[in-house]
């Protein structure tokens, strides 16, 4: 009966440590508030961004990342990424930390520096968490010499056209679309080769909607260019012939080698150059000599992508690298995109492509270049299809808002629908810490259970021993132990060879006046009925 007491107290000790483990580490974490220095500068001199961090209690320890635009400031002494890490390791005394970091200003523009990703911060002893964070800007001023050329040389939309005509120096126009338009394509070159071009805006839902061009010059300086585009609603009929007038946007580009060994791409001629001295190679390609139409000339190759590089030259003087597909004798613009440490080529859209349903196919730009990608309904998400300088060839997913990237794969259903999978290949810190939990608690769950299988067998056995004395009228009290488990395994109930020579334990005197016998008696089950 004792030992049944002691077991049930054992259970109850058990579950009530168990209740105790999700409170204890459910306790919520420490919080700490990020700011990020600004600062301003000409192109070519150093600034300092510093990031302070602020909490309740001393700050042990600390690391964080942040984001910035690569092609305007880059951080001295480290690679420039993108995402720049801020580290304060060593043990501090203080609730405020502040980290510093000089970066240099390699092109006019204006920066904004934030945090991304997960904070590593360790505030007295326990991990912390960012609950503000305030972002901060890095200027960059233009020397004199620099362009401040921000105009356009051409723009035009699909469909529809622009009301008045184009012209450089005005900045908005009218346009109508039928009811069934849903993205504008508009197609805009700046007037000098070193502004920077961004368009916004480009969904179009039933009623006023407004594109915004932006072009950035070489200094820095800005001009927008705004087109208001009507969508007519159902039964609504556009002004003009010209105004409905839609223009598909097409997979192949239009293109032709000529016999002159030039090649024609939508409607512009190029020549394929021979000789790369004083042409800069892209990261991750070599130069080979290749065998294009019978002519033996240099063009690159990827050392991982496997993607042949020719650099075609315009008529005016302007040329570019190219990927050149070898099975359809045909050219498209080299196009990247990048994230720390990954950079992927943005390959063209053809008809061999499985494509995934729900996205239109549609131009967007990234990375200030216009390549083709599948849109999805809300714009918030587009794939284009191209290889990682990883050499992993396919789908990607491009995040709209961020600019992140994650590979995406088309899988084929038995219905022949397509159904896309992100493989995000990561997993959340909290996911693997709460499933730790529950493996240790399954661990000792089972550790339990074999436990008190074990206690139950050992009562079962002795309570056995006892009633089967009890009906004999033997007394256990001075049989020895080994011989009273001799004595459990008796299946006759013959008790002639116990032995009370060696080994005396005493069972009898709990100072209650009763022998274990007698007391067992009252808690008996009649077995033999």
């Amino acid at each position: 009966m004792k030992n049944i007491k002691r077991l049930l107290a054992f259970i109850g000790i058990f579950i009530m440590g168990i209740s105790l483990i999700p409170a204890y580490y459910a306790k919520a974490d420490e919080q700490v508030s990020v700011s990020i220095s600004s600062a301003s500068g000409t192109v070519g001199s150093e600034v300092t961004v510093t990031v302070t961090i602020s909490a309740d209690k001393d700050i042990d320890g600390a690391t964080i990342n942040v984001s910035y635009d690569k092609s305007i400031i880059r951080p001295v002494d480290k690679a420039n990424s993108g995402v720049v890490m801020f580290s304060a390791l060593e043990m501090t005394s203080d609730s405020t930390v502040s980290i510093s970091q000089k970066f240099e200003i390699i092109a006019a523009g204006t920066t904004t520096l934030s945090v991304t990703g997960d904070a590593k911060i360790s505030v007295n002893g326990e991990p912390a968490t960012v609950s503000s964070s305030s972002s901060g800007k890095v200027t960059a001023k233009a020397p004199a010499s620099y362009s401040s050329d921000n105009t356009l040389k051409s723009l035009q939309i699909s469909p529809g056209t622009l009301s008045p005509a184009f012209s450089p120096d005005r900045t908005t126009y009218n346009a109508t679309v039928d009811a069934d338009v849903t993205e504008l394509v508009v197609s805009a070159a700046a007037n000098d080769s070193a502004a920077k071009i961004s368009i916004s805006g480009r969904r179009m839902d039933p009623g006023s909607n407004t594109t915004t061009i932006t072009v950035t010059a070489e200094d820095g300086s800005v001009k927008k260019y705004i087109i208001y585009t009507t969508r007519l609603e159902d039964g609504q009929e556009a002004t003009t012939e010209a105004e409905s007038k839609t223009e598909a946007v097409t997979e192949d580009a239009s293109q032709a080698v000529n016999n002159d060994g030039t090649v024609t791409i939508d409607g512009r001629k190029y020549s394929v150059v021979k000789d790369y001295s004083g042409i800069t190679i892209p990261d991750g390609y070599q130069e080979i000599d290749y065998n294009y139409n019978g002519q033996k000339i240099n063009a690159v190759k990827g050392i991982k992508t496997g993607l042949i590089l020719m650099y075609l030259e315009s008529e005016d003087g302007k040329g570019g690298f190219y990927i050149y597909d070898e099975t359809a004798k045909t050219f498209s613009p080299y196009n990247t995109v990048a994230e720390p440490e990954i950079t992927y080529v943005v390959l063209p859209i053809t008809n061999s492509l499985d494509k995934p349903a729900g996205y239109a196919l549609t131009r967007f730009t990234m990375n200030g270049k216009e390549v083709q990608v599948l849109m999805d309904a809300d714009r918030q998400y587009c794939l284009f299809y191209g290889v990682s300088s990883l050499g992993e060839k396919g789908w990607f997913r491009y995040r709209v808002s961020d600019g992140s990237i994650q590979a995406y794969s088309v899988v084929k259903s038995d219905t022949a629908n397509a159904d896309v999978k992100a493989d995000n290949g990561k997993t959340s810190g909290n996911s693997r810490f709460w499933l730790m939990i529950v493996l240790i608690l399954g661990l000792i769950i089972a550790v339990f259970i074999v436990i008190t299988i074990v206690l139950c067998a050992k009562l079962a056995k002795v309570k056995k021993v006892f009633n089967m004395a009890s009906k004999d009228g033997v007394d256990l009290d001075e049989y020895t132990e080994k011989v009273i488990d001799g004595y459990a395994e008796d299946e006759d109930d013959s008790y002639e060879e116990l032995d009370t020579s060696s080994d005396k334990i005493s069972y009898g005197d709990d100072k209650s006046g009763k022998s274990d016998v007698e007391e067992l008696k009252l808690f008996d089950v009649e077995d033999d009925k």
